[in-house]
C-alpha cells in the first residue's frame, strides 16, 4: 500500500483549494451532515487504496464491507490490508473465526452500531469501502430480507419442503393458484409453470406474512437511511483483467495455499465460509487431488472474473454513485482531487 507523503497532501490540499474548496471546512462539514462516504465498485480496482487516503485526508478511519474479511485467518485470500501498519483502524474485519458464519442481517447490525457509536457519536466521518453490494445496501439502505435470500436468520427449510410435497400431492396448478390468493402482482408476473418462483414466493409469505412483491419493491426503491456519499471505482475492461491476473499471482506467492492448509488443519474444512469463498474452494479442490495447481491458479482468475461482472450489474443499476474510472489517471493525486470535488459536490444537495 503507497502512502501518501505529508507534501503530497499539502499539494492536494492547494488544488483542491483552487477549485474553490476548503478542505478544513469540508471535514467539519462531513461531521455536521452525518455524511457517510461509501466507496464501491469491483474488485481490483483500487478502492481500499482510495479510501485509506482519504481517511488520512479527514482523519477518520475505515469500515471495510467485505462478507468474507470478516473471517480471522482469511487473509491472503480476501487480500486484507495491515491497516495498523498505516495508523489506521478498520472496523468489520476479522471479526468471526469461519465456522461462526456472519449472516447480512448480522453484519448489518454490527455495522450499524459501529457507525453510530465509533463515529457520529465521536463526530468522526464514517468512511465505508468494498465490493459487496448485497453488504453495502443492508449497511445503507432500508431494507427487508427474506428467508430465501439465505442470508437472514429466518432459516426454516420445512417451510420450503413442506410446499414440496403439497406439490407433488395436489399439483403445480393448484399451488400456483395458492400464491394467486396471497400475492396477485407477483403471481401475475410469472407463468403458472415457474415452479421455483411460485416456491420461493410462497415461502417469504409463509415465513414473514409479507407478500414477495412487496420486497421486490422495496429493494427497487434504493433509499439510504443516512446522507451517503457514494464513489465507485471502475476500469477498461483489459486493464481489469490484467490487474485480476497479476492480484491471483501475488496471492500465490504470498502463500495462499500454505493459508488454506493451516485453515484446514485447524479443523474448519466442513465451513461453509471456507468452500464458498473465492479462491478458497480452488485451493480446498487442488489440496483434494481434484485440480492441478496450473488449472487452480486459471480457475481463480476466471471466476474472479466472473465476480466482476456480477459486482458491475450490481452496481451500475445504482444511480447514486458517482463513477470514476481509475487506469485514466497516472497518479492517486488526481484521483483523490477529483474524489474529493464528487464528496464537495454532495454536500450541497
Amino acid at each position: 500500500m503507497l502512502i501518501i507523503k505529508e507534501d503530497d497532501f499539502l499539494k492536494i490540499k492547494k488544488e483542491i483549494k483552487s477549485a474553490g474548496i476548503d478542505p478544513e471546512a469540508l471535514t467539519e462539514k462531513l461531521k455536521s451532515i452525518k455524511k457517510v462516504i461509501v466507496v464501491c465498485g469491483p474488485t481490483c480496482t483500487g478502492k481500499t487504496r482510495l479510501a485509506v487516503h482519504l481517511a488520512e485526508l479527514f482523519n477518520t478511519d475505515i469500515i471495510s464491507i467485505d462478507s468474507m474479511q470478516v473471517y480471522r485467518g482469511m487473509d491472503i485470500g480476501t487480500d486484507k490490508f495491515k491497516s495498523k501498519d498505516l495508523k489506521i483502524k478498520q472496523y468489520m474485519v476479522d471479526i468471526s473465526n469461519p465456522d461462526n458464519p456472519v449472516t447480512v442481517v448480522k453484519f448489518r447490525n454490527i455495522c450499524r452500531r459501529v457507525i453510530e457509536d465509533e463515529f457520529f457519536k465521536k463526530k468522526r466521518i464514517p468512511l465505508i469501502a468494498g465490493g459487496s453490494g448485497l453488504y453495502i445496501r443492508a449497511v445503507i439502505d432500508n431494507l427487508e430480507f427474506t428467508a430465501k435470500t439465505g442470508v437472514d436468520d429466518y432459516g426454516d427449510n420445512s417451510v420450503r419442503e413442506k410446499i414440496g410435497v403439497d406439490i407433488k400431492k395436489y399439483g403445480l396448478e393448484f399451488i400456483y393458484k395458492k400464491l394467486c390468493d396471497v400475492d396477485p402482482v407477483y403471481a401475475a408476473k410469472i407463468g403458472a409453470n415457474d415452479e421455483r418462483r411460485i416456491i420461493r414466493a410462497l415461502e417469504v409469505f409463509r415465513i414473514t406474512g409479507i407478500p414477495f412483491s412487496l420486497f421486490q419493491k422495496r429493494w427497487s426503491d434504493r433509499k439510504s437511511i443516512y446522507n451517503v456519499s457514494m464513489l465507485g471505482l471502475i476500469m477498461e475492461k483489459k486493464n481489469l483483467n490484467e490487474c485480476i491476473e497479476t492480484r491471483v499471482e501475488d496471492m500465490f506467492s504470498r502463500g495462499l495455499v500454505k493459508e488454506v492448509k493451516n485453515l484446514l488443519a485447524r479443523g474448519y474444512k466442513n465451513c461453509y465460509s471456507l468452500k464458498q469463498a473465492l479462491g478458497y474452494k480452488e485451493v480446498i479442490e487442488f489440496l483434494n487431488g481434484k485440480i492441478s495447481l496450473v488449472d487452480c491458479r486459471k480457475e481463480i482468475i476466471q471466476n474472479t472474473k466472473k465476480l466482476v461482472k456480477k459486482q458491475l450489474t450490481w452496481f451500475k443499476a445504482d444511480m447514486r454513485i458517482n463513477w470514476l474510472r481509475t487506469d485514466k489517471y497516472d497518479n492517486i493525486l488526481n484521483l483523490m482531487i477529483d474524489a474529493i470535488k464528487i464528496i464537495n459536490e454532495d454536500c450541497k444537495k
